[in-house]
């Protein structure tokens, strides 16, 4: 597997935790969280990237979202974390920050075979 396409399969899965997160500090429009992921994490994304995976957040009942009227030009759509997202985004953060720790203790060389 190249690195580009692992890159690639790794972003996917991460995408949902990443914009939940970016969702629980404040609630944004589409083109807003497209900005801070590029400027903040590094992403190369796109409008079509952040869509589909809001509209599977929606679905799953993790998000809501409201329109509004913008100063700017048309009505914007502000998404938020329901109750329900709240929640499984600390199970994921816990279950995130375990991957992570359990990687770095493997890197080091620090794993004992349980």
């Amino acid at each position: 597997m190249s690195f580009g396409n692992w890159q690639s399969q790794l972003r996917k899965g991460f995408l949902n935790i990443v914009i939940l997160n970016l969702l629980s500090k404040e609630r944004c429009h589409g083109y807003e969280m497209v900005r801070v992921l590029r400027e903040t994490m590094g992403l190369s994304l796109s409008a079509g990237n952040i869509y589909p995976i809001l509209a599977r957040l929606k679905n799953d009942r993790l998000i809501e979202s409201s329109t509004e009227v913008s100063s700017d030009g048309p009505p914007r759509k502000y998404f938020y974390l329901t109750n329900t997202g709240e929640l499984e985004l600390a199970k994921m953060n816990n279950h995130w920050d375990k991957i992570v720790m359990r990687m770095k203790d493997l890197k080091e060389g620090r794993i004992n075979g349980s």
